[in-house]
């Protein structure tokens, strides 16, 4: 039934369709080891180590629209990392950490749009990706966690900074080695983070977490770039959920998400400050019911004002990600 509507459809608008040829074929194999050690280094200082070697073979078999030839990329390599923290315990609820971890990208491309400069794809001379650097993270964090009401609410807040060097940048309709973008980019964010999960009595219930953030390009084959935001890349987003229990069937909640305004461009690289959308607040409902031991009914509300809210909009500005609409979903569950 569905295939004739769809063919109705096409009629209708004097349409066809044909299945065309295989234009990429990705494939990653990954083998991961990984040791931790923790050391109490005194009945207040605790010492955790990390380490972890990833080691992949990489093939992307890719052609340009109506290429008739297609390109092989192929290349294996070991990534090593590690992380090294130190905790502090201040008391029985609340302890203070720092952390430094780095992590590592390979410069595989998106893995949909094999060969296409312009969206973040491996495009350029087949040696030159091959033989470039992977991209390299640098996090370090600094916080608190703190267990409160007999362990029943977890408070933690972070400051941190994620600095990620040897960035692949593309010019739009260029290869990578063209004009000597490869591994350019360096973006840094820094930021700071509080959350809140668990009951704040018997009845009430939160989670919250909020961030606010400062991402900047600070290295680019173009210098007009350096200093820039990031693209698509909200720098206060927050999440606030209460649930109440009124009886011991009957619970309601709500919730509230918020991100602020974001700019165009591509992934990793310089926003377009001319193109962007507006910050959002999305409110939900939701409500169950304990029917009996075996069944329970759950609702849920989204988007309850109905907003028209986007997430991003095309680098070019000709279209936008819009969110959800308002939806109801209801949930029956039986357990036999």
């Amino acid at each position: 039934a569905s295939g004739a509507w769809v063919g109705g459809i096409n009629q209708l608008l004097n349409r066809s369709i044909a299945k065309a040829g295989k234009k990429n074929d990705y494939d990653v194999d990954t083998f991961s080891v990984s040791v931790m050690d923790t050391i109490d280094l005194s009945d207040s200082w605790t010492l955790h180590l990390g380490l972890r070697a990833d080691r992949f073979d990489y093939s992307n078999i890719t052609a340009d629209r109506g290429a008739p030839t297609f390109t092989t990329w192929e290349y294996s390599d070991t990534l090593w990392n590690g992380n090294v923290g130190l905790v502090y315990t201040l008391n029985e609820q609340g302890n203070v950490y720092l952390n430094y971890s780095t992590a590592t990208n390979i410069n595989g491309g998106e893995s949909d749009v094999g060969a296409n400069c312009g969206y973040g794809g491996l495009c350029g001379s087949v040696g030159i990706v091959k033989d470039s650097k992977p991209e390299e993270l640098e996090n370090i964090e600094l916080g608190t966690k703190w267990d409160l009401f007999n362990n029943k609410l977890l408070l933690t807040a972070a400051v941190f900074q994620i600095t990620k060097d040897k960035v692949m940048e593309s010019q739009s309709g260029f290869d990578y080695d063209t004009n000597g973008f490869l591994n350019s980019g360096e973006n840094r964010v820094e930021g700071v983070e509080i959350s809140a999960a668990g009951n704040i009595t018997d009845d009430l219930s939160v989670v919250f977490g909020a961030a606010l953030m400062n991402a900047k390009v600070r290295d680019s084959y173009d210098p007009a770039n350096i200093g820039k935001t990031l693209a698509n890349f909200a720098d206060k987003s927050a999440y606030l959920q209460l649930r109440y229990q009124l009886t011991d069937a009957f619970a309601m909640g709500a919730a509230a998400t918020y991100s602020s305004d974001v700019y165009t461009g591509q992934p990793d690289s310089a926003a377009n400050e001319n193109l962007g959308v507006p910050s959002y607040t999305v409110y939900d409902l939701f409500a169950s019911y304990q029917v009996n031991d075996d069944l329970s009914l759950r609702l849920n509300v989204n988007n309850v004002t109905d907003k028209d809210y986007y997430f991003t909009a095309y680098r070019s500005g000709s279209f936008t990600y819009i969110g959800d609409a308002r939806s109801a979903q209801l949930t029956v569950s039986y357990s036999f």
